[in-house]
């Protein structure tokens, strides 16, 4: 804050110097006010105001004409660089300086359910300070198509290393009730919504009341700016408090306040021309190029949605794309490497901790995104209304399971003292104690154990196929936002109702299973497997059989949302200065849907919708108050039988068997930016 107020301190007295009488006559001659249509970027104060960042040298060659011209296009710059407000333009403007071109800034909030008010000169204005407008609702864009330019950041701290950072972020503050929980000892008690009926909910539907201040978010954009390289170099990182609660002695009492400080977005950006065309290639961790182009715009962000339609993420990858331009229409194909991940559920804390995933990693093969942006204005008379986007968007990835050759050990003790110890952190992986007469098995007497049939252990694997289509359609009045994408193994994805993969026998007779590393359990079986009918533990084979393992069937399903965000303020001409200037009404249906025939082997969830709505009032551009309510309700799977018989399939909720559960959330708070 201390670098903008003496910007703009310093700016305020340029544009009063350079008004009084007397000043042509007392510059040097290389500085003296240029003739209409010349150019005043060998001012030196126009220089200084480039080597501190404030514009580049395209901007400041292009402050031609009179003083007054020249003073006013400066204001106008730095009003479109957020410097200067309207009012701070109305009061230093010229009343009769003539404004070059109509401004329309970008409206793009760094948080759901912010809006700006902005000003604008239409192209037939009087030469007079132009009117104020409040901008319209622009859609939520985690990954927009700006081109960066080099010098194009206005710094709030220079490095002695050349480098510009400009920090950002929010405080977020909330009160939130909820009617029911998902439930169960894992799910029961969080301050962010997922999917009912995980788990039983108990003698009631758990409503429950929290507060919530682990909201907090900061980020700081970069920008190298090298001398003689055509090269624009930029990069992000940035992190919140919404990470998992401490797990350390001196915090244990008071873990539910004592969240950890966790990544989100971390890369590097080298933007470049190839030609005429823009080209960029990056590094980190950013949003997927799979459905993240497209959020809602939820006032609940801890969950942004997740299982409920909203089909996102952050990952680590490396990524390429060009830029096709033909007037204001823009094509932006994009290419990545992103690190495969299947969110296995099944992990161990420790393994969590260590790594956090492996069946992706021990694929050995990278995944592969894409995405194709398509960016143009709906109507160029409308003012303060972002373009349009039409995005489509696809992923692919492998994962692998790896079951090594050993035996299953126990993995919980019922009488004490436990002989042997088993570690809780180490997960129980290998083969079950089974065993099998007949297939290759040359023992007919007690049969061999499972992990005979497999002396190096075995490995199966899955893929992971995705796909979006986006739109956003901003105008003056409402704004249209929508996805929709279909797929299998979305867990990652937040998708599928967070299932991933089953294991599918394919018609063999069971004969026991296999631990991954994973924790997965894949079945094993043989064509005509059955139970001995003598010997416990033990399944005969045909013995021509041979064992063999069950098939990874990823989880198949489908979902989007439909969001409508009124700017009432504007609708109804508001006055943009005034305290009705910041209204905003937002509306959406989400869902999020799995196979039926896929998810009756998992956790029996067929679909979760979610309807929510939430009025917005911005006081200013640092607060913003909003209130949301939304309607949460999950159905069951049905069962299908191999003959086609369909039966409804209840699960438990308030203690009783249900085929759907809803909870009604209310959720309230200010956001406060900066």
């Amino acid at each position: 804050m201390q670098v903008r107020k003496a910007i703009f301190v310093t700016l305020v007295a340029i544009s009063l110097v350079v008004t009084t009488p007397g000043f042509a006559e007392n510059l040097p001659a290389s500085s003296s006010p240029a003739p209409a249509g010349a150019t005043a970027a060998a001012d030196p104060l126009l220089q200084l105001l480039v080597s501190k960042g404030v514009l580049n040298a395209e901007e400041a060659k292009s402050l031609t004409g009179t003083p007054d011209e020249q003073r006013t296009k400066l204001l106008d710059l730095l009003r479109q660089k957020g410097i200067l407000s309207a009012s701070d333009f109305d009061a230093l403007a010229p009343a009769s300086a003539q404004v070059a071109s109509n401004l329309v800034a970008s409206t793009t909030p760094i948080l759901p359910g912010s809006a700006l008010v902005q000003s604008a000169t239409p192209k037939d204005a009087p030469a007079t300070a132009p009117p104020a407008y409040i901008a319209a609702f622009t859609p939520v864009r985690a990954l927009p198509i700006d081109v960066a330019k080099q010098g194009g950041m206005i710094p709030d701290l220079k490095l002695a290393s050349g480098v510009n950072l400009k920090i950002y972020g929010f405080f977020k503050a909330s009160a939130v009730d909820d009617t029911a929980s998902s439930g169960g000892g894992t799910f029961g008690s969080q301050d962010w919504p997922l999917p009912l009926l995980l788990a039983d909910t108990g003698p009631t539907s758990d409503p429950q009341f929290h507060i919530k201040a682990r909201s907090f978010r900061i980020g700081s954009q970069a920008e190298w700016v090298p001398k003689n390289s055509d090269f624009t170099i930029t990069g992000r990182v940035e992190a919140d408090f919404e990470g998992d609660y401490t797990d350390v002695s001196n915090r244990n009492i008071s873990s539910v306040r004592s969240n950890q400080f966790s990544l989100r977005l971390a890369y590097m950006r080298l933007d470049h021309k190839l030609g005429n065309i823009p080209w960029f290639a990056e590094f980190g961790q950013d949003w997927s190029l799979l459905g993240s182009s497209t959020l809602p715009n939820l006032f609940e962000t801890t969950g942004l949605g997740v299982g409920m339609g909203s089909l996102y993420e952050r990952i680590p990858q490396f990524k390429t794309g060009v830029q096709f331009q033909a007037g204001d229409v823009k094509i932006q194909p994009e290419f990545a490497i992103v690190l495969p991940a299947e969110g296995s559920s099944a992990l161990t804390t420790d393994q969590h901790l260590r790594f956090g995933d492996r069946a992706g990693a021990e694929s050995d093969q990278p995944g592969i995104e894409s995405r194709v942006v398509f960016q143009f204005p709906i109507n160029k008379e409308w003012r303060g209304v972002a373009p349009a986007q039409f995005i489509v968007s696809g992923h692919h990835a492998r994962m692998n399971e790896i079951i090594p050759h050993a035996n299953q050990g126990l993995t919980t003790c019922t009488v004490l003292p436990c002989t042997p110890y088993t570690n809780s952190a180490v997960p129980n992986i290998g083969y079950s104690q089974t065993y099998i007469l007949g297939s290759n098995c040359a023992n007919t007497t007690t049969g061999c154990e499972l992990s005979t049939f497999f002396p190096k252990g075995s490995q199966t694997g899955d893929q992971q196929n995705i796909y979006s289509l986006e739109a956003q359609v901003p105008t003056p009045w409402v704004t249209l936002v929508a996805k929709y994408y279909r797929g299998n193994n979305m867990r990652f994805f937040f998708g599928g109702q967070l299932n991933d993969v089953w294991s599918n026998l394919n018609g063999l007779g069971e004969v026991g299973n296999g631990v991954s590393y994973s924790g997965r359990t894949i079945l094993f079986g043989c064509t005509g497997g059955v139970p001995d009918e003598t010997l416990a533990a033990t399944f005969d084979c045909p013995d021509t059989s041979p064992v063999q393992s069950s098939l990874l069937q990823p989880f198949g399903g489908g979902g989007g949302f439909i969001e409508l965000d009124f700017p009432l303020s504007r609708i109804f001409n508001a006055n943009p200065e005034g305290h009705n200037a910041g209204w905003l009404l937002h509306a959406q249906w989400g869902t999020d849907r799995a196979k039926y025939t896929d998810a009756m082997h998992g956790n029996h969830l067929g679909r979760t919708d979610l309807d929510t709505a939430n009025l917005v009032y911005r006081l200013n551009k640092w607060v913003t108050f909003t209130h949301e309510v939304s309607y949460i309700a999950t159905f069951t799977a049905n069962d299908h039988s191999a003959s086609g018989a369909i039966t409804r399939h209840a699960l438990l909720f308030a203690g009783k068997p249900v085929y759907q559960a809803h909870n009604w959330r209310n959720e309230f708070g200010p956001i406060f930016t900066f």
